[in-house]
């Protein structure tokens, strides 16, 4: 039992670590290393940044022994979706991707999207009734 406590504190210590880390070589890309395409580097780079924390999050849960619940993976995939039709939305309008591969992305992106959304409600519906 403290084996996993010592587990978890290290693991959410190192997450944090990890965002700060993101978030500072975004700050420094943007002020130093200003390019034409740092804009989706950077972007990339934040967004990332809040997949780890919802990651932190849930490690953050288990650390206080809360319940488990399944909205803090839902929102990682809430982000990353939208993480994904944003860059791929700025790969397009670079000509970094052909405009039909970037359509099939943006679509694969789209329906994950919708998926998850009809997800979270049915798991949030189903979980308030209990």
């Amino acid at each position: 039992m403290i084996a996993d406590n010592i587990i978890l504190v290290v693991v959410a210590v190192g997450i944090v670590y990890l965002a700060v880390q993101l978030v500072y070589d975004a700050a420094y890309d943007a002020i130093l290393l200003w390019t034409q395409h740092t804009i989706p580097h950077l972007l990339s780079e934040m967004m990332f940044a809040l997949i780890i924390m919802e990651l932190f999050r849930q490690v953050w849960r288990q650390i206080n022994k809360e319940a488990f619940s399944l909205n803090p993976f839902l929102y990682i995939g809430f982000i990353a979706s939208i993480r994904g039709l944003l860059l791929t939305q700025m790969a397009i309008s670079m000509d970094d991707i052909e405009w039909s591969q970037g359509t099939i992305q943006i679509s694969v992106h789209a329906g994950i999207l919708l998926l998850l959304v009809i997800c979270h409600l049915l798991y949030n519906k189903n979980y308030q009734k209990n």
